[in-house]
């Protein structure tokens, strides 16, 4: 198969490229030679097009039989709107399916997307879903929650607070559901080669606990035992706002605190075996991210 990626040089996007690459040809989509330095060892052709450019995604997408779109932000700054990184490019994706005669597209979202949320990032999540999923091109949309890599972000994060004396935690009872990256690429893989009906999929990992009990059990792993000191939500929407107002790219956001604070709680072992992937248990994945 012939498949194009969108959003290629991220954490995700690299595992995905590098596993493709083995069986299809790929042909992998950035914004900048900066981007595009980051897969210049890969086995894929790289291209660099403007996430909202159909016409250049639809040439990038010629005698491609699928997309997986991997093109998202939890944060917004003055120069990316959730607009800008969502909205925008699920439409000229769109377009550009259409016209290139894709079969189908794989578009990566997050659990607790509704068009509908008060939340601008949920929000703008959802008004993307129903833009792909109104397109002429079959779609079928994957959510899922934290996702926990070697050397990804939310890996790092988590370390550092498990491994801290003090660890300083909004609404420490949050419940959260993180899965393996690793388990996001083979779900990606087997909604490519091998398509399902469904519109919408929800994934998560195995185990739902709270954000508190998620930074104990990094922490017997790392063989720390740090004291978490839960802060109230609205105190960091609070900052968030103030940080907005202040800064064109504030390091936080109410938006995204309140994403963060979505509690994730699914049944995923139906989409699992349906996808026919066996989920990383939580233990074996903090082992991988946080030694």
């Amino acid at each position: 198969m012939r498949i194009l990626v969108t959003g290629a040089n991220g954490h995700l996007g690299r595992r995905l490229v590098e596993r493709l690459a083995h069986d299809h040809d790929v042909i992998a989509v950035v914004r900048s030679q900066r981007a595009l330095q980051i897969l210049s060892d890969f086995r894929c052709q790289s291209q660099i097009v403007d996430y909202t450019d159909s016409a250049g995604l639809s040439a990038a997408a010629r005698d491609c039989d699928c997309a997986v779109h991997l093109v998202g932000i939890i944060k917004r700054t003055g120069n990316n709107t959730y607009t800008q990184a969502h909205e925008l490019p699920c439409a000229a994706l769109a377009l550009a399916a259409e016209k290139a005669g894709l079969k189908r597209i794989v578009a990566l979202s997050i659990l607790g997307s509704n068009a509908e949320s008060a939340n601008g990032c949920f929000a703008s999540r959802g008004i993307s879903e129903n833009i792909l999923l109104r397109g002429s091109v079959p779609v079928t949309i994957l959510r899922v929650p934290m996702v926990l890599g070697e050397n990804d972000f939310a890996s790092k994060s988590l370390q550092d607070k498990a491994k801290s004396r003090i660890a300083f935690t909004f609404r420490a009872a949050s419940i959260e559901q993180p899965i393996y990256a690793g388990d996001v690429v083979n779900a990606i893989c087997a909604l490519v080669e091998n398509p399902v009906e469904d519109e919408v999929l929800e994934l998560a990992g195995p185990e739902s606990l709270s954000r508190r009990q998620l930074i104990q059990r990094s922490g017997t792993i790392m063989g720390t035992q740090p004291l978490i000191l839960s802060m109230p939500v609205f105190l960091g929407k609070w900052m968030g706002r103030v940080l907005d107002l202040m800064m064109s790219s504030p390091p936080v956001t109410g938006d995204m605190i309140g994403l963060l604070d979505h509690d994730d709680d699914i049944d995923s072992i139906e989409v699992a075996e349906k996808l026919g992937i066996e989920l990383t248990s939580l233990d074996v994945v903090l082992a991988r991210v946080t030694l």
